[in-house]
């Protein structure tokens, strides 16, 4: 075997071990890419439940709650139950906003959007005090809201 017959010979290794790396890199970016997917999809469950476990034991967010679920609009409940009330829903909207988000950025599909608290963007509370919690929400995320949930930001609401 001659000089030139060992050279070309490394090449042809050198040639198969950048493919077979290539290929180990590939299956790994891809694994790596399914464990983010995964953790961005556990993330919103995982603030809804915090966000359960902080308001819940709250006696003023379970009497408001519970009129809430009757059809309550914001005049119904007494001023305490609606402050704390808003802290929550609010919140829940901040979570919506995320996972809309990332929806945008082909992190999560659609269908992450059906998640525990959508129910509450339906309620004649959530309708009565949504002008509120606009302000500190995006425009084009409110936009897109108020669409999905036929929301009107401009009425007038009880503080």
């Amino acid at each position: 075997m001659t000089l030139d017959d060992l050279g070309n010979l490394g090449e042809l290794i050198a040639a198969v071990a950048t493919v077979l790396t290539l290929i180990y890199l590939a299956i790994q970016i891809r694994t790596s890419n399914r464990l983010a997917r995964a953790e961005a999809s556990r993330l919103p469950n995982s603030d809804l439940n915090a966000l359960n476990a902080t308001f819940g034991t709250n006696p003023l967010y379970i009497s408001g709650m519970r009129k809430i679920l009757l059809e309550a609009t914001r005049e119904g409940l007494e001023p305490d139950e609606r402050s704390v009330v808003d802290h929550y829903l609010l919140s829940l909207t901040n979570i919506q906003e995320q996972l809309v988000r990332e929806i945008r950025e082909g992190i999560l599909d659609q269908d992450a959007l059906d998640f525990g608290g959508a129910a509450l963007f339906r309620s004649q509370y959530y309708r009565t005090s949504w002008p509120l919690y606009c302000g500190y929400l995006s425009k084009k995320f409110v936009e897109e809201f108020e669409v999905q949930y036929e929301l009107d930001s401009t009425s007038d609401v009880v503080v």
